[in-house]
């Protein structure tokens, strides 16, 4: 079955200015955004290149056989920018005000582009979590935090993206995006000048990148929110309960698109309540997530029945996980936890097995006892939710 590279294959040779943008090329700038860009892009306000230019550079530091080694995410993403460079469609579509922020004090990773596209709309896709163990810590801190630094630089790129382009005078202040103290002064409290002819935004991201997507696009002034057409999530984390009725959440629902495939793990995690789409991909279990695996045919991703079985059930028992536990409960969970990843060394976080996490916490020598046994609660928590969730379902 046809995948997003198949459809660069197809549709390649046919411009934005002849078909808009679809849910397939929003999966594609989605993924594009895992090429580690700031080398060639240093300048968030004044960097610019078309893609296939990025290519050249990109290509001319990585061999094949180096990006053949590399970690899976970014391998896709290092073909996949090779194989647009060599499509009409793509090529000639020019990525500006790159940013690739880092904060292990924060707890903070954050990444995003907007893309030009020869139509006249822009592009704004923001990155996932990549191997780090801060981005990855900051996937669990959204089970307790209402604002985690990278939604805050998330909803104030978007604002300042929309103004550069809306012929604002401010335009991109990178320093103001990442400095949480110059939040209010530079970004919150401005509105920004809207013109009658505004271009329109589309807004996307992959896992945390989505979530990061539907998060700015419900905090920005109804004046921003006017000029996107669509936020595309795909499998990204939902939000907590006070999140979902917000005001500027009910602005931006009907223009959220959210897909999760049929063994979502990651989508499903804290509240959706915007519809979402099941799609279906070649891969089993938690590898679905890879959105390289998700099928394709024409302008769409095939679309799945339902969630599968044992989707639907890691998702109640973890939805009554979390809710068994305050927010002080979840985040000395998520410290402790991750206390112990840092000290372990272990990389390449995301292709972890449950096996070896035990493994770790085991050898985690160090840790207080008031610690020990705040695991050791946790971890009966969860074993008892899921025996709840069977439960129910044989009483059914």
């Amino acid at each position: 079955m046809a995948d997003i590279m198949d459809y660069i294959d197809w549709r390649g040779d046919i411009g934005f200015d002849e078909v808009h943008v679809n849910e397939v090329d929003g999966l594609i700038f989605s993924q594009l955004i895992y090429v580690q860009m700031k080398p060639y892009m240093p300048d968030a306000k004044k960097s610019y290149l078309t893609i296939k230019q990025l290519s050249s550079l990109y290509c001319a530091d990585h061999s094949d056989d180096e990006i053949e080694q590399m970690p899976n995410l970014f391998r896709h993403s290092a073909r996949l920018l090779q194989k647009l460079a060599h499509s009409r469609r793509y090529a000639d579509c020019i990525l500006r005000y790159y940013i690739y922020d880092i904060s292990e004090k924060e707890e903070s990773q954050f990444s995003a582009v907007t893309i030009e596209l020869p139509d006249g709309t822009y592009f704004i896709s923001y990155s996932g979590t990549d191997h780090s163990v801060v981005g990855w810590k900051e996937n669990f801190n959204l089970s307790y935090l209402d604002e985690t630094p990278g939604q805050n630089k998330a909803k104030k790129y978007l604002k300042q993206v929309a103004a550069y382009i809306c012929n604002d005078d401010r335009g991109i202040n990178e320093k103001a995006i990442n400095d949480k103290a110059l939040d209010d002064e530079n970004i919150n409290n401005k509105r920004i000048n809207i013109s009658i002819n505004t271009r329109k935004l589309w807004i996307g991201g992959h896992s945390k990148g989505g979530n990061l997507a539907v998060f700015a696009a419900m905090h920005v002034d109804k004046e921003v929110q006017d000029v996107i057409i669509k936020v595309f999530n795909f499998d990204g984390p939902g939000f907590n309960h006070k999140m979902i009725y917000t005001a500027g959440y009910k602005r931006i629902f009907d223009r959220i698109e959210t897909f999760l495939p049929q063994s979502s793990i990651v989508g499903l995690l804290l509240e959706h309540v915007d519809d979402y789409e099941v799609v279906r991909s070649r891969n089993s279990g938690p590898l679905q997530h890879d959105a390289f695996s998700w099928e394709i045919m024409g302008g769409s991703i095939i679309k799945a029945d339902g969630l599968d079985k044992n989707s639907v059930r890691l998702d109640k028992t973890l939805r009554n996980w979390i809710g068994s536990m305050d927010e002080a409960q979840r985040k000395q969970f998520v410290n402790v936890l991750f206390s112990i990843a840092s000290d372990s060394n272990f990389e390449n976080l995301d292709q972890m097995s449950f096996k070896q996490l035990i493994e770790m916490i085991k050898a985690a020598d160090d840790l207080s006892k008031a610690d020990w046994s705040m695991l050791k609660d946790t971890v009966r928590l969860l074993i008892s939710a899921g025996v709840g969730v069977v439960r129910d379902e044989k009483e059914k």
